[in-house]
């Protein structure tokens, strides 16, 4: 039977990412970094950047910035070698940044919204 995460009309994080999932699912692709770095010239963006895709890839949807597991942004942060003083998030009050984002990764994957 299918866990509650896959059934979902949108799926959830699971309560515990293993180690191999965050791996297999959340390690950024080499052209992937490339892109990223492409698309930001600073790593808080490229930071946001990267986590949306990851996301977006295993989700199919772009969930609350605040319901991504802190595990999933380390993850990337740790593949992307960006330090740990760079926080993650997306100011959307003063700055249109995450809806270009969400644009730029549909774009990216070939999605239409």
């Amino acid at each position: 039977m299918a866990t509650i995460e896959r059934t979902a009309a949108y799926p959830r994080f699971p309560k515990v990412l293993a180690t191999r999932d965050l791996q297999a699912c959340y390690t950024p692709l080499p052209d992937q970094l490339e892109w990223a770095r492409r698309s930001s010239r600073r790593d808080r963006p490229q930071l946001g950047l990267l986590v949306l895709l990851k996301v977006f890839q295993q989700m199919h949807h772009f969930p609350s910035l605040d319901s991504i597991p802190p595990a999933v942004v380390e993850h990337v942060r740790a593949a992307a070698n960006i330090g740990p003083a760079v926080r993650f998030g997306h100011d959307t009050q003063a700055s249109p940044t995450l809806f270009r984002h969400y644009a730029a990764v549909r774009e990216y994957l070939g999605v239409k919204p």
